[in-house]
């Protein structure tokens, strides 16, 4: 199974450039990895919040596997403990779902041209995050949670059987 970070832009912020590059280093000595920025269609026009995330979609939607799983992330989504989501990604897995995709949106959010072919629509909480941040939040929570299946030793990961 191949895992892909799939999201608008790139990230501008070094800090959390930083952090998304270390969590790639780490998940893929684990399992095979991509991250795809895809082009910012607001950076090179003016347009309204509507067409800006229509604009935003359609970069995103060139880029969403053929096959495989794709998990929108989403505030309206469903929310796991780290454990419930480390089981779901492991069962993925075991089905030979050859990819997963996790898709970020832009500040204004993800188009429903989007979330409407995801086979989940999963949230990181009930608060609200930057979507640079939320790149480093599921990168993290798939690192904890290749960690947790694997047995492999990560600050309180509650990785016991």
């Amino acid at each position: 199974m191949r895992i892909i970070f799939l999201w608008v832009g790139k990230t501008k912020n070094s800090c959390i450039r930083a952090l998304v590059s270390d969590y790639f280093e780490r998940i893929r000595k684990l399992i095979p990895c991509d991250i795809i920025e895809t082009r910012d269609p607001g950076r090179v026009r003016n347009l309204d919040v509507n067409r800006l995330i229509e604009a935003e979609a359609e970069e995103l939607k060139r880029h969403l596997p053929e096959r495989g799983c794709i998990v929108a992330l989403d505030e309206k989504g469903i929310q796991h403990t780290s454990a419930d989501f480390a089981r779901w990604l492991e069962s993925e897995q075991y089905r030979g779902v050859p990819s997963v995709c996790f898709v970020v949106g832009g500040p204004e959010g993800l188009s429903p041209m989007i979330s409407g072919k995801a086979n989940i629509i999963l949230s990181l909480g009930r608060m609200t995050w930057t979507h640079e941040m939320c790149r480093v939040l599921i990168m993290e929570q798939v690192y904890r949670a290749l960690c947790i299946t694997g047995r492999i030793p990560y600050h309180k990961t509650g990785n016991r059987p």
